[in-house]
């Protein structure tokens, strides 16, 4: 009888998240979540509806989120713009989990900060450091010793190598590349398939687009 009992032993309960975003990095995060089984969205939280009426049909979008709703639920950020990240942090209370898709690399020696969002084989190697609010999407890559800074968003197939300094509210195109010893300034736009050889760091850089190879202020 003692095999048999396992049969009758109570599952475990899902997590559950709530979603801010509906756009596309929302849908995409919510098919991860659908997909990985171990939680469930129970709201999403937008002033924008789908645009898939499956998604629409499935996850109704209310435009906010009253405090204490779904209790034990963990907030995801499920979007690009850092001034609309920060904004939408700013409005709801703290409750911001951190998510990290099973098929993601990420060192033991690695840091990872809150409201993360690290998409399908994402790597983290050694002493890398992700601080809060840090978005990766699918085949992005931080090398040894590097630190990306809070806000920051990096799209398909980025990579920061080591000894790396991204700064806050950087968003990386897809394609791009900072090459190893790089510093980055803040608020740094870096253009799809760009490749940073140089150091863009200070004030005079801060907000800049880059764009090219080598990448140079547009």
């Amino acid at each position: 009888m003692s095999g048999d009992h396992n049969m009758y032993q109570k599952a475990k309960p899902k997590g559950q998240y709530v979603i801010f975003g509906s756009g596309g990095l929302a849908k995409e995060l919510i098919a991860y979540i659908e997909e990985e089984g171990t939680h469930e969205v129970v709201c999403v939280v937008s002033t924008e509806p789908f645009n898939n009426k499956r998604f629409a049909a499935k996850y109704p979008v209310v435009e906010s989120i009253r405090e204490g709703a779904f209790p034990g639920a963990e907030f995801l950020l499920a979007v690009a713009d850092p001034d609309a990240k920060q904004a939408i942090v700013a409005k709801n209370e703290e409750r911001w989990g951190t998510y990290i898709h099973s098929t993601c690399t990420v060192s033991p020696y690695a840091k990872i900060g809150k409201g993360c969002v690290l998409a399908p084989q994402v790597i983290v190697t050694a002493d890398a450091w992700i601080n809060d609010f840090v978005f990766m999407n699918t085949n992005a890559t931080v090398g040894h010793d590097s630190v990306i800074h809070a806000w920051t968003t990096m799209f398909p197939n980025t990579e920061v190598c080591g000894d790396c300094v991204v700064g806050v509210s950087v968003i990386m195109g897809i394609g791009s590349y900072v090459l190893p010893g790089k510093e980055i300034a803040n608020r740094v736009k870096i253009s799809a398939g760009s490749i940073v050889r140089h150091h863009f760091k200070g004030p005079v850089h801060e907000g800049v687009v880059l764009q090219g190879n080598p990448a140079a202020p547009r």
